[in-house]
């Protein structure tokens, strides 16, 4: 059996792996929008073409919504 100790740790540890995912989600948020926003707007310039940069940017960004989701999925809808 586990003490109560055991069991709000394990509750608050469990509450810090959705704001990493949230986190992590932001990031590739940004780094989707840097990727495809950067040479338009003469931040960088980047040796592979547009439309490779545009589509990976777009694949970034679309990973880190799914992240995003996921973590605000389990941090505020997922009550036990």
């Amino acid at each position: 059996m586990e003490t109560h100790e055991e069991q709000t740790g394990r509750r608050q540890e469990n509450r810090y792996r959705p704001m990493g995912e949230l986190i992590r989600g932001l990031f590739f948020i940004l780094f989707g929008l840097f990727a495809i926003f950067a040479e338009k707007l003469g931040m960088a310039q980047f040796r592979i073409s547009p439309s490779a940069m545009t589509a990976g940017g777009v694949v970034l960004l679309i990973y880190g919504l799914f992240r995003v989701y996921n973590g605000v999925r389990k941090l505020f809808f997922n009550r036990n």
